[in-house]
């Protein structure tokens, strides 16, 4: 079976003090996620200041399933994928 979990999740941007990252992030994995699982691993994030690719890195290693997040910075869209 192959479950695929969709939402958004807020970060504090790395560079720029005061401002918000939003990540549209898909998750896939061939076993079962609590959604409460999910969203109290993001939930850990949304105060700290981290890149993206390094939220995408630690999702994907700490859910156990392979993470795509999508934002845009400063006019570009950045697509990072894990692992």
């Amino acid at each position: 079976m192959l479950n695929t979990y969709q939402l958004q999740v807020r970060t504090q941007c790395p560079v720029t003090d005061g401002e918000t990252d939003l990540y549209q992030v898909t998750i896939t994995s061939e076993s079962i996620i609590e959604v409460e699982r999910i969203l109290a691993f993001f939930a850990k994030y949304m105060d700290q200041k981290i890149f993206q690719e390094e939220l995408t890195r630690r999702a994907a290693t700490g859910l156990g399933a392979k993470v795509e997040s999508i934002g845009i910075h400063s006019g570009v869209i950045v697509k990072c994928c894990a692992p």
